[in-house]
């Protein structure tokens, strides 16, 4: 990135005659009203403006407010601020889309007004210092988080739609909280944020957030090139979080989310300059804006190692925007785009651009067939019309890591059958010292073995080694994952996984070494429940199965977990234990067909 270590450069850059922010957009925008894509994701945007004027914008009290420091609840304080949020969108959009309803008109003042009158903005979990430590409550007011800066970007974009319709009290009162709960902070050389230490998606959503919202808003240049050099600063925080491959290991959401900010933030600014300051420009964020595509294995079935999900859907302004710029770029089929309103927490800045971004003529699909070694985040990623097949080594140090290195997951004909669960539900044990007693996070929940009981440990220093991958006819990936087990007498542990794409097999080969008999159980995951056949565990989903023939000598036990989805939602992950006798040395092949 062209990054820029001096203000002078940036502040002459702002000097520039920018091009205005949205003007190109919002001109060209009627001309794509009669698309259907876009027709009916109007008529759910004007759905659920009337919905939301049914009901009265949700209280957020203290009891609510509360709860996280009690009993580590996020959710029931997050929801109704969240559904706030999703009124300011809503209401929003409608306001600029139907001009003559004042209806919109005056829901969106009122929702303005009664966002500007939160105590905070800033959510309970995260009021927290540059060292992880609990803020004084005096500073509860200004603190800057994820969803504190994207409250700012939501009204500064929200004012420059219907800044000339509303009541001018509104606006001055938006003003002044933009400047006491964003500007002022960001300005404030004494402090310092831990987003902008932290490289990943924090430091791309809060600079570009803080940033965006003071190229809308603020006039004074010297002010405008303070707070953008800092913002850059953190862009170039995310963007060291990634390798020359581009690729996001937390996961396609994270993705979306963190470079989405990037993505709008670097947009507003290349406008705001003249086109003298293009973050596009450099090769590592070409490599990141044609990285979506490899998260998806089929459908809109994703890779989720980490806290990344099973099923994503793409934004469609973003995806519409990074291949206009690098035509190389990958959409996924178009019934796979996500619906704005389906973001529980109604991402203001992707939203409106999922509108303004979306082009009809864009191209949409993935291949079918492909194959891709990633050498930074170490994964091998092989599909064929047969099986589709993500595979890691890794660490165990990652970005909302999971203990997950040397596990895979495997769909057949596109139906998920050995799964990784992906993110668990939020809440404070989450991240914290206690966060691998959750399962999700716990290896015992991914495609890996215990090792005499023990599972793989978290820490940078519990990592896979002698890592080597080979695209072919037969696509493997073979790592030493002794290193992530904290077990003095594991003297190797070997892990090849191959797929055999012209026989459409995928092979699990194991070597263990022990210093004294050791016991070994594989582990294998499944969403959906498993059978035992005759010499064969089957893995199974609407109608499609994935053998396993079990190995003479191991003792085969099912077994199911209760967990906490993302979302509070109850689920069930089936388990296939394959046990085996102590031994000090262990060769195992499995083959799934």
């Amino acid at each position: 990135m062209n990054t820029i270590t001096d203000k002078a450069p940036l502040y002459r850059a702002l000097m520039q005659e920018g091009t205005p922010l949205l003007a190109e957009e919002l001109r060209q925008f009627p001309s794509k009203k009669g698309d259907p894509w876009l027709a009916d994701l109007l008529t759910q945007i004007r759905q659920q403006g009337e919905a939301f004027l049914e009901t009265e914008a949700p209280h957020l009290s203290f009891q609510l407010f509360r709860r996280f420091w009690e009993d580590g609840d996020r959710y029931l304080f997050e929801n109704p601020y969240f559904e706030r949020r999703g009124r300011l969108l809503t209401f929003s959009l409608l306001c600029w889309l139907e001009p003559e309803d004042d209806r919109w008109l005056h829901a969106l003042e009122d929702i303005l007004w009664l966002i500007c009158s939160e105590p905070f903005w800033c959510l309970p979990a995260h009021f927290t210092s540059m060292e992880h430590k609990p803020l004084p409550f005096e500073e509860y007011a200004d603190q800057l988080d994820l969803f504190s800066a994207e409250t700012g970007f939501a009204i500064a974009e929200a004012l420059a739609l219907c800044e000339e319709r509303l009541a001018p009290r509104v606006v001055q009162q938006a003003q002044i909280q933009l400047e006491k709960r964003i500007f002022a902070p960001f300005l404030d050389g004494s402090r310092a944020f831990k987003f902008e230490v932290m490289r990943n998606n924090w430091a791309a959503v809060c600079g570009g957030a803080i940033g965006g919202a003071a190229i809308y808003r603020l006039q004074d240049v010297h002010k405008l090139s303070s707070i953008l050099h800092r913002c850059l600063s953190c862009m170039q925080v995310y963007l060291d979080g990634f390798g020359p491959d581009g690729v996001c290991e937390e996961g396609v959401s994270y993705w979306n989310y963190g470079f989405g900010f990037f993505v709008c933030f670097a947009d507003l600014l290349r406008k705001r300059t003249g086109g003298k300051i293009d973050l596009f420009a450099d090769e590592k964020v070409e490599a990141i804006s044609k990285s979506q595509a490899v998260f998806y294995l089929s459908g809109c079935n994703t890779i989720s190692f980490s806290d990344g999900s099973a099923c994503s859907h793409f934004r469609m302004g973003l995806s519409c925007y990074l291949q206009n710029r690098f035509p190389e770029a990958v959409i996924p089929e178009k019934q796979y785009a996500q619906s704005p309103l389906s973001d529980h927490c109604y991402r203001y800045c992707l939203a409106l651009r999922d509108l303004l971004w979306y082009n009809p003529a864009a191209r949409f699909g993935c291949p079918e067939q492909s194959a891709a070694w990633l050498e930074n985040a170490q994964w091998l990623i092989s599909r064929t019309s047969r099986f589709q097949l993500a595979a890691k080594a890794g660490h165990n140090g990652e970005s909302h890591n999971h203990n997950d290195a040397g596990s895979f997951q495997l769909q057949k004909q596109g139906v998920p059958l050995l799964c990784d669960l992906g993110a668990g539900l939020y809440n404070a044990k989450y991240f914290s010292s206690q966060r691998y007693e959750v399962f999700v996070n716990a290896s015992r929940s991914h495609n890996l073995p215990l090792i005499n009981g023990a599972e793989q440990q978290a820490g940078l220093s519990f990592s896979s080694s002698q890592v080597t991958a080979q695209l072919g006819a037969v696509d493997s990936l073979s790592m030493e994952l002794s290193g992530c087990y904290k077990l003095q007498e594991l003297q190797s542990f070997h892990r090849e996984i191959r797929h055999n794409r012209e026989e459409g097999c995928v092979t699990v080969l194991d070597r263990f070494i022990f210093t004294q008999p050791g016991q070994v159980t594989e582990s294998f995951v499944s969403g959906t429940p498993i059978r035992l056949e005759e010499g064969a565990a089957v893995f199974s989903c609407d109608g499609t199965e994935l053998w396993l023939a079990v190995p003479e000598g191991a003792k085969a036990v099912l077994l199911e977990e209760q967990y906490l989805g993302h979302r509070e939602e109850r689920k069930t992950a089936y388990l296939l234990h394959l046990e085996f006798e102590p031994a000090k040395e262990l060769e195992l092949e499995l083959c799934f067909r």
